[in-house]
């Protein structure tokens, strides 16, 4: 017992003594919704901004947690009518994170909390377009699981560059007229980072 105790206390020493640094991050996403029943849906262009952090084991392991507030959704046409499906969640994955001389990954799994959902209908007639926005923030579940992954590179000047992608595990629909259907979220990220 006394051998486990000073086993975990030196690993707390040496995870405490590694590097940690804490940073910014933002960019463009560019969403769409994946599934059997996701087969007519666009992507649609919207925006990723937040924080992280960083905890490396040693030179070239590390972990990494963010908090991200991400614009998702998809859009579809369909006889004259243009749905957009803009969902705003504020994601935070774990990661398993991975650099060597600039260039790093990233892996893990990621939990999305929904903040707000809209549904925004545009009608076309013969001369006039009518818009229509609905409120949907109680259709989707509250917390989509997934996963990212990526990669990117950081400069000498602590700027870093990188594209991700996070893609939903189970369907996003818990009440309203897609209830049922089998649509995941599925976003590529292309984001500015800054190390501080």
């Amino acid at each position: 017992m006394k051998k486990i105790a000073l086993l975990i206390c030196f690993c707390s020493l040496a995870f405490a003594a590694s590097a940690q640094q804490l940073g910014v991050k933002g960019g463009a996403t560019y969403a769409t919704f994946k599934g059997n029943d996701a087969e007519n849906y666009d992507h649609r262009l919207g925006y990723a901004a937040g924080l992280f952090y960083q905890q490396h084991i040693n030179e070239i392991i590390g972990i990494q947690i963010e908090a991200l507030y991400t614009s998702r959704g998809a859009k579809r046409e369909n006889s004259g009518v243009e749905d957009r499906f803009r969902y705003n969640y504020v994601d935070v994955p774990l990661f398993l994170h991975v650099s060597a001389g600039g260039l790093f990954f990233d892996l893990g799994p990621q939990a999305s909390f929904l903040v707000k959902a809209q549904r925004i209908s545009e009608t076309t007639g013969s001369s006039t377009t009518v818009t229509t926005k609905t409120d949907v923030t109680d259709h989707p579940y509250t917390v989509d699981l997934g996963y990212a992954a990526g990669i990117g590179y950081r400069g000498m000047s602590n700027i870093g560059l990188e594209i991700r992608y996070a893609g939903g595990l189970k369907d996003i629909d818990d009440e309203g007229p897609f209830v049922g259907q089998e649509r995941r979220n599925s976003t590529i990220f292309l984001m500015m980072s800054y190390l501080f």
